[in-house]
């Protein structure tokens, strides 16, 4: 739960803070504060979407199984390499903003949006409130709501100069 927490908010402050210190000449623009908003929440995701599937297939991954409620499965390995495989997509965005932005930004929608189907009928049809259950449901819908829309406000703002 506090991972999960603290995570999204790591991401919110880490925007806030290299939106305040961002050196670049179009730096007060909106189309520049949206793309850096929306750096974060693909690259600086993607990061954490990395660390989160090393958890699942790492030596730890029995106590992160325990604290979803999960039964331990092999599922867990495969959710495991999604998460890493969208993070590295995500990651990789920082250097290509074009259409590798789009797709990395369509792939965290699929899998976050996926994920909290998934933890909302495990508490609604298994009444599952573990903490990691139910915790991880907010920032799975925010997550990519919040790139979703900053995508199209940056593609948006790219066509008509800032």
């Amino acid at each position: 739960m506090i991972f999960v927490i603290v995570s999204f908010l790591g991401l919110v402050v880490a925007a806030l803070v290299h939106t305040l210190v961002d050196g670049a000449p179009t730096r007060r623009t909106r189309h520049r504060m949206v793309e850096l908003w929306l750096l974060w929440f693909v690259a600086g995701g993607g990061a954490l979407a990395i660390f989160g599937g090393l958890m699942h297939i790492g030596p730890f991954a029995p106590q992160i199984a325990d604290s979803i409620g999960f039964a331990r499965s092999p599922f867990q390995w495969e959710v495991g390499w999604a998460d890493i495989a969208v993070g590295v997509i995500g990651l990789l965005s920082i250097w290509n903003r074009g259409s590798f932005m789009t797709a990395a930004v369509i792939a965290i929608a699929i899998l976050y949006w996926g994920d909290a189907v998934g933890h909302i009928m495990q508490w609604v049809a298994h009444d599952n409130t573990a903490p990691d259950n139910i915790w991880t449901i907010p920032t799975d819908i925010l997550q990519p709501l919040i790139a979703v829309t900053l995508l199209i406000l940056y593609r948006r703002g790219g066509e008509s100069g800032g």
